[in-house]
């Protein structure tokens, strides 16, 4: 029997299925509530309702990749200070400069080890007094 996902919302965005159910599945075991969106879109129309504690973003999606998705989402008062971790397939280095011009909390590469991006949420939402709480 599983046990009820009281704790912060992560929203996970990529257009990636299996990357986004598997992430999902090892996030609601951490006991996280997660909600999912596959493109940008559907991104910014999740987190506009769900409010999440922390969004994760692939770069590359379709209907609006990431960048775009946390600009509009920075207009938006209640998810102005949501931290926001990247998932990128890109070495570039453009796109840590614009995930940082951006105010993103942190850049992971794929592929990466999910221990590590299990690190990097705990990190982003120790900094955030209602998550930290939840």
């Amino acid at each position: 029997m599983s046990k009820p996902n009281t704790g912060p919302t992560i929203l996970i965005a990529d257009d990636d299925t299996a990357l986004l159910t598997a992430l999902r599945l090892r996030l609601e075991a951490e006991g996280f509530a997660v909600v999912t969106a596959q493109d940008g879109y559907s991104a910014v129309d999740r987190a506009t309702h769900a409010r999440p504690d922390l969004i994760v973003l692939d770069v590359n999606m379709p209907a609006g990749n990431g960048f775009s998705v946390q600009a509009r989402l920075q207009k938006i008062e209640e998810l102005q200070q949501t931290p926001v971790i990247y998932l990128t397939g890109s070495a570039a280095d453009s796109i840590d400069r614009s995930a940082a011009a951006l105010g993103a909390f942190a850049v992971i590469h794929k592929p990466f080890a999910t221990a590590d991006l299990l690190a990097t949420i705990h990190e982003a939402l120790a900094n955030v007094p209602s998550a930290a709480a939840g």
